[in-house]
């Protein structure tokens, strides 16, 4: 059963899969004052909401809030691979529209931090008394992307010929907003994933979690989608270093190909 508790009172209880409880505690002061408000925010931040095991990023927050003229809802989020790291994660934000990417995310843990703002707008209550105008935040959803629900591809075992050191990888292909692609190399002909090291494209990365013997590079390419429009990778590149020298897609002594492709 999952509650949710504001500033120590329970309010609410329900069903939801992996969460057990959310709470909101208020940051700072209340402020009572008989002069006209200028400005006035509520500020509420959640308690750590924690994602599968398999997570590869998070993918979309989105929220259902009710504005009125002269006040807004901003909404901040920070991730960490752990529990402890989150507590010094800076959050990012703010995000203003009422659905967003938040696929830069990438940590098992997120937190989100809610900010309702009135900017001196008032309405009459009950007994007639202008009171300030709060929006009202009703609810916020999380999604993610997780490993368990990729397709994996995977290329033959080329032989360099001297171990590698470092690894460039550029390609070009078509994916949707909706979907991930992720790319890993292996210094062994295997299908398990986890013999494998994930690289960033474009970028030159230390291959420090293969072996320091093996001559070989296998690669490994992840796609995650949640939508019917087809991942395409048209082409894919290596540039290695390694013992002094660089090579450009030379695969093997006997390879002349200037690429390598899907």
């Amino acid at each position: 059963m999952s509650t949710i508790t504001i500033n120590g009172i329970k309010v609410y209880s329900q069903n939801i899969p992996n969460i057990r409880s959310v709470s909101f505690d208020y940051l700072g002061h209340k402020v009572y004052s008989a002069e006209k408000i200028q400005r006035m925010f509520g500020v509420f931040v959640s308690q750590p909401v924690q994602g599968e095991s398999g997570i590869v990023s998070w993918k979309e927050v989105s929220w259902s809030a009710q504005k009125f003229v002269g006040t807004d809802v901003f909404v901040y989020l920070k991730s960490s691979s752990t529990l402890s790291g989150l507590q010094s994660s800076s959050w990012v934000g703010p995000y203003l529209n009422d659905s967003n990417d938040i696929s830069d995310l990438k940590g098992m843990y997120l937190q989100f931090m809610v900010v309702l703002a009135n900017y001196g707008v008032t309405n009459k209550n009950y007994e007639n008394i202008d009171v300030a105008a709060t929006p009202i935040f009703s609810s916020i959803e999380l999604s993610y992307y997780t490993s368990s629900s990729a397709a994996r591809f995977y290329s033959m075992a080329f032989n360099l010929g001297f171990v590698p050191k470092h690894i460039l990888l550029t390609y070009n292909g078509d994916v949707d907003a909706d979907a991930v692609v992720r790319f890993a190399v292996s210094g062994f002909d295997t299908t398990d994933a986890n013999d494998y090291q994930y690289i960033d494209p474009n970028k030159v990365e230390e291959l420090s979690e293969l072996s320091l013997l093996s001559t070989k590079i296998k690669l490994m390419i992840e796609m995650i989608g949640s939508s019917s429009i087809p991942i395409t990778i048209h082409e894919f590149a290596f540039m290695f270093s390694g013992d002094s020298q660089l090579v450009l897609n030379d695969m093997s002594s006997s390879s002349s190909s200037s690429s390598s492709s899907t």
